[in-house]
């Protein structure tokens, strides 16, 4: 019983980048011999990482003492697949007034968009830009700005209770001023605000620049709650952030002209880590796994 070669332009999964919602999509596979048969494959995208399925022939192991169906899992050999990053821009009251059509026209494939701000702030612009962005067939995520001397639980309560629709990509923390708050104290902070937002939305991402990043303390297990939206103007590949492998999202300059967007060589411009099919893969696969109920507040936000 022999496998055939591995899959042209795929090199094996490593185990130790094999993730719980890998794993479950492999069993799902096994489970379904008939959608499935031997030698069959099957791509999803995880993150914006591409990955292949095959059944194939297993050796005996721990659990199987003789040669049994199996679900072997290969990632791109080439980052990507080759396939160009999706791109996209993030927005706030800054830019009040945007033509999101045309901004979708020309390419853009998803915004984040701010909502809110410490305990009492929803930006002005947010619920036009919100409704606006759907019409126009954007993938959408909202972002709140931290604001560390403020009480983090208070900042996740009111930026929930400003999304009664949600959005089709994960929610943000943007994660960039220490307001003179010490860094230990700023990392319990981040933590409470995931803890109280992924209950409601599932896991988020984080925003940050590496500079600011890796000079916090023990942000490990903050990494483990979150994916990473790495801030890195002017970079040919942006430099790492302490506690993730790779990048989810990446904000590669300040300074793009995008259209729809009044003003020249002042915008931010995103991209993110896989093509626009692997984006929407992403969205789905998040949109899935959201818990079905959001949690709401009562809150009196004064208006920016």
């Amino acid at each position: 019983m022999t496998n055939p070669p591995i899959p042209s332009g795929y090199k094996l999964m490593p185990q130790p980048a094999v993730t719980p919602a890998m794993t479950a999509w492999a069993v799902k596979i096994l489970r379904e011999p008939q959608s499935y048969p031997m030698f069959a494959t099957t791509i999803q995208a995880f993150n914006g990482l591409t990955v292949l399925a095959r059944v194939e022939w297993h050796g005996p192991d721990f659990q199987n003492h003789a040669v049994h169906r199996g679900v072997t899992l290969y990632t791109s050999a080439q980052p990507n697949s080759g396939l160009a990053l999706a791109d996209g821009v993030d927005l706030s009251g800054y830019q009040p007034v945007v033509d999101f059509a045309k901004t979708a026209a020309s390419g853009v494939a998803f915004a984040f968009i701010k909502a809110t701000e410490g305990t009492t702030l929803v930006d002005h612009a947010f619920v036009r830009h919100w409704v606006e962005a759907k019409q126009a067939r954007l993938l959408r995520g909202a972002y709140h700005f931290f604001r560390p001397k403020q009480d983090a639980v208070a900042q996740a309560r009111l930026f929930l209770a400003q999304l009664s629709d949600p959005g089709e990509l994960p929610p943000v923390l943007d994660v960039e001023v220490a307001d003179g708050v010490a860094a230990a104290q700023i990392v319990a902070g981040i933590g409470a605000w995931l803890d109280v937002v992924a209950g409601s939305f599932g896991r988020p991402l984080i925003y940050t620049s590496p500079s600011f990043w890796n000079l916090l303390p023990a942000t490990a297990e903050l990494a483990t709650k979150a994916d990473l939206w790495i801030a890195h103007w002017g970079a040919r590949t942006p430099a790492s952030a302490n506690g993730w492998q790779r990048w989810t999202f990446w904000q590669f300059t300040n300074r793009a002209t995008v259209a729809g967007i009044p003003g020249m060589d002042d915008m931010d411009e995103d991209r993110f880590n896989g093509s626009v099919e692997e984006l929407r893969a992403y969205s789905a696969e998040f949109v899935a796994a959201r818990p079905r109920k959001v949690d709401g507040c009562d809150a009196e936000p004064a208006r920016a």
